[in-house]
């Protein structure tokens, strides 16, 4: 008869040892239920229930083992849904990042780009600036030379004039 109810199963020593981890999880979890009850037996060995108070137990206990087994559950749907919603916001950050790489990849081209401009427009008006200044000095060159032809030819007239 002890063997035979659900609930003290777990009460009974397994003798495979595959089962003996799961026996002594049940047991403890059995023996913690007795202990909110009121029991407190002094050796796992040595659990014993009165006769009348059996069935009773057995039903509370039971009662017990359901409501605990409807709060894990709760708890596992609940803890796989949060799972699943923090794989779900994983991949989107993890598509958001690619997206990030993606842009700073191409702002870092823009830069690159920028830069040369940059680079070319200084370069252009370098010598753009050397240009003028040799433009400059052939001007001055050209003037002096000019001015200097045309001091000659002023007194080239001069002397024909005076003929």
């Amino acid at each position: 008869m002890f063997e035979e109810n659900p609930a003290s199963r777990y009460l009974v020593r397994s003798t495979c040892l595959e089962e003996s981890q799961e026996t002594n999880t049940a047991t403890d979890s059995v023996l913690g239920l007795q202990e909110n009850l009121g029991y407190t037996p002094m050796d796992r060995g040595d659990i014993s229930f009165p006769a009348d108070d059996f069935s009773a137990n057995s039903s509370s206990l039971q009662h017990h083992l359901a409501k605990l087994k409807k709060q894990m559950s709760r708890q596992k749907t609940d803890y796989e849904s949060k799972i699943t919603s923090l794989e779900q916001r994983n991949k989107e950050l993890q598509l958001e990042i690619k997206d990030l790489h993606s842009k700073l990849r191409q702002q870092r081209k823009w830069y690159s780009l920028v830069e040369i401009k940059m680079r070319n427009a200084e370069r252009a008006r370098e010598d753009a600036e050397k240009r003028n200044e040799m433009l400059q000095r052939e001007m001055e060159e050209f003037f002096d030379t000019f001015g200097e032809l045309t001091n000659e030819v002023k007194k080239t007239e001069q002397i024909i004039q005076s003929f």
